[in-house]
């Protein structure tokens, strides 16, 4: 088994890294799943472009298949469940779990009006890929723990977005009160009418002014969208 450092290092090796930590609590567990609850657990996810460049030189992105990312993230991360004797969990999978409140215990983030979870540095250019549990008394659950800080309160940054470009940048304005109207959103995607927001990526997401320097790739920003419309 792997120690800390090690499993650190293996995450990142990937392009992916630790969010941060929290405790599954049983009101997270599905049915049937409640021997899961009390452990520690880390939040792992994507940032930028870096994951992308190792995805893209995988047998599952270049195999032409269904669910290529999702094949890859349970792949990679599974291999490092198996070897670190963790339980994996992904968004999904089912039976479903509470990403996005484990999102919030681990990394303190909210949601931007678009809907999507914000980050004072990265904007809306990450993504939440697994969680990890590990077995209670684990002795690398321990000493993961004490190389992650627990989150303090973040500072919100759409607070102080005055104009919030975001909700006005949709060309059909498909956001409203943190509401995605996904049937506006789909019939300008399937037609000629610019912008081309298959090939140019959400326009919404793009006008956010947080964490530009994070932005995914254009070639990420299309298989994303694709994903999506698909």
């Amino acid at each position: 088994m792997c120690d800390a450092p090690e499993l650190i290092s293996q995450i990142e090796i990937l392009g992916l890294r630790i969010f941060g930590r929290f405790e599954i609590s049983a009101e997270d567990c599905p049915e049937g799943q409640g021997g899961l609850s009390k452990r520690s657990a880390i939040l792992i996810g994507n940032v930028g472009p870096a994951m992308w460049r190792v995805f893209e030189n995988s047998k599952e992105y270049q195999d032409g298949k269904r669910d290529p990312l999702n094949r890859w993230t349970a792949g990679v991360v599974g291999e490092l469940a198996t070897k670190s004797e963790c339980h994996a969990l992904f968004p999904f999978d089912q039976p479903y779990w509470p990403f996005q409140r484990f999102a919030h215990q681990a990394t303190g983030e909210i949601q931007s009006p678009l809907g999507i979870f914000i980050h004072p540095e990265y904007g809306l250019w990450h993504a939440f890929r697994a969680v990890l549990i590990f077995e209670r008394g684990s002795s690398l659950g321990s000493e993961v723990h004490k190389l992650i800080q627990v989150p303090e309160k973040l500072i919100h940054p759409c607070d102080d977005c005055v104009e919030k470009p975001c909700l006005s940048a949709c060309p059909v304005n498909a956001f409203s009160d943190s509401r995605l109207d996904v049937q506006s959103c789909f019939s300008h995607i399937d037609s000629t009418v610019e912008p081309h927001c298959m090939q140019l990526g959400c326009r919404a997401r793009d006008a956010c002014p947080v964490g530009k320097k994070y932005r995914y790739s254009d070639e990420q920003v299309r298989f994303h969208m694709n994903y999506y419309r698909n």
